[in-house]
């Protein structure tokens, strides 16, 4: 790194930490100018958490630099771009710069307002250039505010039809036995999930020292079972940050794996092996892993306490598993979500999807269910369709997962808890706490219930024998 950027960069840091953004701000974009992809990721990273009320027009460039980094990941900045241009824009107007292309080509919009406006857009005359990248972002959000007539992006084709192949040539432990399977299987082959779009760049780390550090030390190198990998997001940057790892990415859906190779052929990574299958059917790779990671899959299965049996099947004595599944309290708005939708008849096709989001998006603020409007996932059909209208999900509270840990011969090592709930835990019970004790942490969890609405994160080591 540039020496002065460093500096800059330690001090940009002390005064965001102490609210000064004004100050933090010209010392980032200093930075910028000295060390591009040194200091994108700082930058963005505090542009975030800004609420914009001017137009900085260098804001506005180091924006775009951002962007661009490869440091960075653009979709952290879809929510500032989207506000600043709609401060730039305040009335519906035509306009082609270097932000809108940029936030049209490199992000997937996830505010309210800026929808209104793309669906405005897509119905005027557009220059060229602007009327290509407003297609990039109809196509991207699966078109779920239109832009339909748009047509279809030259480079989405040739990707589609990449996929297409992928998915005809993709490994295969054969067809699953297990109903919900099917129906799981169903869903994400014909709206893969998550689309991502452009991962920042890693820092390397290893993961094996990471494993030894929570008294899981493994032998190297490591192999790597990610089950449940939909679109190959997890595995793809496992491989980035750790090159050493040997990894396997396993999931139901042809469609989602070949979006996942497709990406990591793009990014250069060699060391991922997609595979189509069912985590009931994991034996059949007939290997032993060192970790398995599974977050956010075996609670949509018919009997998860089955899928991470098998998944402790295939670990070697000691080895490690990290999990995420859905908490009971913190998912009560989706439950509400699901209520409403079954009420008024809604399908998961496209025209029920729509149909459910404009009931959310006309709803006044203070009703419960106007949050949606704050996940990322309820931007595109496939992460609306993932959020709300899954065929098939359990909730759970801490306890019963410690029974289930326990059920599979798996002993805790970690809750790997947000720093809010690090900090609320401290002041329940000190320092002296046992943070491993899952009671404790739902006695934490049912004085703040919206703590773990990203899911609870658990890591946990199978018991020797």
């Amino acid at each position: 790194m540039h020496p002065e950027a460093g500096q800059l960069l330690r001090m940009a840091a002390d005064a965001a930490n102490q609210g000064a953004f004004n100050q933090a701000l010209p010392m980032l974009s200093h930075a910028l100018t000295l060390d591009f992809e040194a200091t994108a990721p700082a930058y963005a990273e505090l542009l975030s958490h800004l609420s914009l009320t001017g137009w900085p027009t260098q804001l506005e460039a180091d924006l775009v630099t951002c962007l661009h980094a490869r440091t960075v990941d653009p979709q952290a900045l879809a929510r500032t771009t989207a506000r600043m241009l709609l401060v730039k824009y305040p009335e519906p107007i035509v306009a082609e710069d270097a932000l809108w292309i940029a936030f049209l080509t490199r992000c997937i919009n996830v505010d309210p307002a800026m929808e209104a406006r793309l669906a405005w857009l897509a119905g005027e005359t557009l220059p060229e250039g602007l009327r290509a990248a407003l297609a990039v972002q109809a196509f991207a959000g699966e078109y779920v505010w239109g832009g339909e007539g748009l047509g279809v992006p030259p480079e989405a084709v040739a990707a589609l039809a990449e996929e297409q192949a992928l998915t005809e040539a993709m490994p295969s432990l054969g067809p699953s036995g297990d109903a919900v399977s099917d129906r799981v299987r169903a869903q994400y082959e014909a709206n893969p999930y998550p689309r991502w779009r452009a991962p920042a760049g890693r820092q390397r780390v290893s993961v094996a020292a990471h494993l030894a550090a929570l008294g899981a030390p493994q032998a190297e190198p490591l192999a790597v079972l990610v089950a449940g990998c939909g679109t190959g997001f997890e595995p793809i940057d496992l491989a980035r940050m750790d090159p050493s790892l040997t990894i396997t990415a396993l999931d139901l859906s042809g469609a989602s794996l070949a979006y996942g190779q497709r990406m990591a052929s793009r990014l250069g990574v060699q060391a991922v092996r997609f595979v189509q299958g069912d985590i009931l059917d994991i034996a059949e790779l007939g290997q032993r892993f060192g970790l398995v990671n599974c977050t956010g899959v075996l609670h949509h299965m018919e009997r998860p306490e089955d899928g991470l049996a098998a998944l402790t099947g295939v670990l070697e004595p000691g080895g490690v598993v990290r999990l995420a599944l859905y908490s009971e309290r913190a998912r009560g708005w989706v439950a509400e979500a699901q209520r409403v939708i079954a009420e008024h008849g809604w399908d998961a096709s496209a025209e029920g999807i729509r149909a459910f989001r404009a009931h959310v998006l006309a709803l006044p603020p203070e009703k419960p269910l106007s949050r949606l409007r704050e996940s990322d996932d309820f931007y595109t059909l496939s992460g609306c369709r993932d959020l709300c209208f899954h065929v098939r999900e359990h909730w759970y509270r801490l306890p019963a997962i410690g029974e289930m840990l326990t059920a599979a011969g798996l002993e805790l090592l970690m809750l790997d808890a947000p720093p809010d709930a690090q900090g609320l835990f401290t002041r329940l019970f000190g320092t002296g706490g046992d943070r491993r004790s899952l009671a404790l942490w739902d006695q934490v969890e049912a004085t703040a219930p919206h703590l773990f609405a990203g899911m609870f994160h658990l890591w946990a080591k199978r018991v020797a024998g």
